[in-house]
């Protein structure tokens, strides 16, 4: 499943908004909004306004079972990743002011940030996505 899984996909993520990624996924895998129903349990209607915009992206949960129904990974959507990253963020303020200034004023990378960030995803051995110090 993981090889078709790939095959199927454009990419890892998504760098489109949601309504635009989630009807490109149904394009790409023929899917009609009732058949997309039928596996995710959520109404064809509901879909069809999440694909024009007219509904707010949906909860995680529901990112969930339409990503697995679509046999991508839920952080394919570009605005769960951006839930995620905001939930660390929101845990870390120094993180949040070291990102501040290089993102918005152009500030050099602080070394204790530029290790992390050359770190291997969870090159650690903790088990967590980053040390707890950084948090």
């Amino acid at each position: 499943m993981q090889t078709t899984m790939h095959k199927l996909m454009r990419g890892r993520f998504s760098r489109e908004r949601f309504p635009e990624a989630l009807k490109g996924l149904m394009q790409e895998r023929h899917l009609s909004y009732r058949q997309l129903a039928y596996k995710t349990q959520l109404s064809a209607g509901y879909l069809n306004h999440l694909t024009k915009g007219t509904r707010p992206v949906p909860a995680d949960n529901v990112i969930r079972v339409l990503a697995h129904a679509l046999c991508v990974e839920p952080d394919f959507f570009l605005e769960f990743r951006l839930r995620q990253v905001n939930c660390v963020l929101d845990h870390a303020t120094p993180l949040a002011d070291k990102l501040y200034g290089i993102l918005l004023r152009n500030a050099p990378i602080p070394d204790d940030l530029r290790e992390l960030l050359e770190l291997p995803r969870n090159g650690h051995g903790d088990g967590q996505e980053f040390p707890a110090a950084a948090l």
